[in-house]
């Protein structure tokens, strides 16, 4: 079906004024999205059989995705203007569901009724009891639509449902948005009843949003499409096959012209040679929130010196100015998620200001050296700057405005009140999670948890966005440690993207990439039972091989002759191996069937191995051997790896990744009594060292 771009679009852009390349990015984006959904629930609804429900308990016509864009990328426009378009294309129903922190929950409803025509009406907490009527009359005229906006919380979900159904929502087409669809929405018992109480119920935002037995936000929409959208989507895609969050269908966003992100910030290997960086001592943020002294260490002075002095230029800058929308530029401060530090930062900086206003004017005073040599770093990076003199005269003017905010879960969004000029932002959790910062020049992290959680941390990142204007005023100031961390999560980032891309095609494993001391994402929302580790420098084998005759000599002769071709002297030449390509490996070890039950999984091997492909394109090495083994059990268990330690140690130091065939038999004295004495083939794969630490869900 034609995706028809009609006045609910053209009102849409129209109220969001973008400009002419703004449009055509927001429409691409907006048409991928829309056609995805109509695709989903064709489907869906083409093959639902009526009240039939699929093994996740969904109703098989309520498709699950996901919309996998970047950190601050414009996810909320793709949002607005997919609604849109959704709404010229039979939808009339979209419900977005949004973190329940307050400033986010009313931002992103402004930003809906800012963003769409009159024909289309917004809902929300204030809306549910008085409005019924009004939405009545939308649905009725067969034009426009109707836009829920609730937060994941509780008490609000009730409601939005209570609405949704006195609405008649039920008849009617429709879409639920989830944004940021990996935090709140995933089962956060999932771990807990995988490993101590198989008959604990999911949470209880999980409930209200996906249980098909009682009055979910899903149940009561029985015509929809549900789609997770979120630049961090480790904690859905490592979901069950039959989770109601793990999505059937993917649709990977690009970020917009003017978009920067990870790449600008964390792909250099050696962070000193990137003048966006700054690093600071890897104590800082002990010497900040730990120690007693009641002055601030050197790294957040001189984020704070040259923040002044960026903010400074860039509103002498004919090209930029200041912010014409009078909320000034900003610093980021994200020292801590507790408030008590958050609110001593604070006292500190603005001590700190107080004193340092007395440098601006003069040359002898004590701080005058700091901000010289802040002068001379921005210098370095932005030559174009205006002389020392010139920008300390214009903080000096501007500095008695200046405003240090702390924002936490106590703060909305009413309480603040912008400086036109100099801004201080002290924050943690609220400074994460769609929180749009406009006009951020300077961020200072020293957050620092000892297992860090990549959706987590990468969703601080709010230096990403569209601010390629401002970068040669812009800077960020983290310890070591950190910037390592953040890279790790940006290669992991680009992999997954990239993986997604290359295999969306086809139903697969998705693999996500951590490092030593960093999880995907937090453990109770995971399976300890199917999620599974793949650690470099390791062999990975089935537990379980299959020695049952015909199939089992029916394999045998079907690898034998692969072998032939592919390895021609490999009955004499077997432990040197020779090199194949990863999808001749892929080919020969579909051949062989196992009842692998742990890390190994048949249908899973051949997507790890394309996934090692990405990181060694030069192939894989195949070796071949024989080998008696003793059986554990009556099904064969085969209870640790056939190859010693000093083989899988010599293979993982190689540039390849090693394939074994190996040619088996049961011992006389330890054997199923299911086996009929025939050889069979088993795999064994040994990761190289230099591999990346992979982490996915084998259901």
């Amino acid at each position: 079906m034609p995706i028809t771009q009609g006045e609910c679009l053209v009102g849409s852009l129209d109220a969001q004024k973008l400009t002419n390349g703004e449009r055509d990015g927001a429409t691409q984006n907006a048409t991928q999205i829309v056609t995805a959904l109509v695709t989903a629930r064709g489907s869906a609804v083409a093959t639902a059989v009526p009240g039939a429900a699929s093994e996740g308990g969904e109703p098989t016509q309520s498709p699950t995705g996901l919309v996998y864009g970047r950190i601050q990328s414009g996810k909320t426009r793709a949002m607005i203007t997919s609604a849109a378009l959704a709404f010229d294309n039979q939808f009339r129903i979209v419900v977005v569901l949004t973190s329940n922190n307050n400033r986010l929950v009313d931002q992103t409803g402004q930003d809906f009724r800012d963003g769409l025509p009159g024909n289309i009406g917004v809902f929300s907490k204030a809306h549910f009891q008085g409005e019924i009527r009004q939405a009545k009359q939308i649905l009725d005229s067969g034009k426009g639509g109707v836009v829920v906006i609730c937060s994941k919380e509780p008490t609000r979900l009730p409601q939005a449902i209570e609405f949704l159904k006195n609405i008649g929502a039920g008849a009617f087409p429709s879409i639920i948005f989830d944004d940021e669809g990996d935090q709140a929405t995933l089962d956060t018992n999932t771990q807990a009843r995988s490993t101590k109480n198989p008959s604990l119920p999911a949470s209880k935002i999980h409930r209200l949003i996906h249980d098909s037995a009682v009055q979910s936000l899903r149940q009561g929409l029985s015509q929809h499409v549900f789609v997770s959208v979120t630049g961090t989507p480790s904690g859905i895609v490592l979901q069950n096959a039959d989770n109601q969050s793990r999505p059937a269908f993917i649709e990977l966003l690009e970020a917009g012209k003017g978009y920067v992100g990870g790449e600008k910030f964390f792909s250099e290997p050696d962070p000193e040679k990137n003048p966006l960086i700054s690093l600071i001592d890897e104590n800082e943020r002990v010497l900040l929130l730990e120690d007693e002294q009641s002055q601030l260490p050197t790294g957040l002075r001189q984020a704070i010196q040259l923040f002044l002095l960026a903010a400074a230029a860039a509103g002498e800058d004919p090209a930029l100015s200041w912010p014409q929308n009078g909320t000034g530029y900003k610093l980021l401060c994200h020292p801590s998620v507790k408030t008590s530090d958050q609110e001593k930062v604070a006292d500190l900086i603005r001590d700190y200001l107080a004193d340092l206003a007395g440098a601006l004017t003069k040359p002898e005073h004590h701080l005058r050296g700091e901000l010289e040599a802040a002068y001379a770093s921005l210098k370095k990076q932005t030559a174009t700057v205006p002389e020392l003199t010139k920008l300390l005269a214009t903080i000096e003017a501007n500095l008695a405005s200046r405003a240090v905010l702390v924002l936490n879960a106590n703060t909305t969004g009413k309480e603040l009140s912008y400086s036109k000029h100099f801004n201080f932002l002290i924050g943690g959790n609220t400074l994460g999670r769609g929180l749009a910062i406009k006009n951020l020049l300077v961020t200072y992290y020293v957050r620092e948890a000892k297992v860090t959680q990549m959706d987590t941390m990468y969703q601080h990142a709010r230096m990403f966005g569209y601010r390629e204007s401002t970068l040669p005023y812009t800077r960020v100031f983290l310890p070591p440690q950190l910037y390592f961390r953040f890279q790790e999560i940006y290669i992991s980032d680009e992999e997954l993207r990239d993986f997604i891309e290359r295999y969306k095609a086809s139903p697969t494993t998705l693999p996500v990439r951590i490092a030593k001391d960093i999880r995907a994402t937090r453990k109770s929302v995971l399976d300890a039972r199917l999620v599974d580790i793949l650690i470099p420098g390791r062999q990975i084998y089935p537990n379980y091989p299959y020695f049952q005759a015909p199939e089992a000599a029916s394999a045998y002769t079907k690898v034998q002759k692969k072998l032939e071709a592919l390895f021609p002297n490999y009955k004499t030449a077997g432990n040197t191996g020779v090199k194949v390509t990863t999808e001749q490996a892929q080919e020969l070890v579909a051949l062989i069937k196992t009842k692998g039950t742990n890390v190994w999984r048949d249908k899973k091997i051949p997507t790890i191995l394309s996934y090692l492909g990405e990181q060694f394109p030069d192939g894989v090495i195949l070796k071949f051997r024989t080998a008696e083994r003793k059986a554990g059990d009556e099904n064969g268990l085969l209870q640790q790896g056939i190859l010693t330690g000093s083989v899988v140690t010599n293979d993982g130091a190689g540039e390849n990744p090693v394939l074994w065939i190996l040619d088996t038999t049961f011992s006389e004295e330890n054997k199923p009594s299911a086996w009929d004495g025939g050889r069979f083939m088993y795999p064994t794969l040994v990761l190289p060292t230099k591999a990346s630490l992979l982490i996915f869900n084998k259901s």
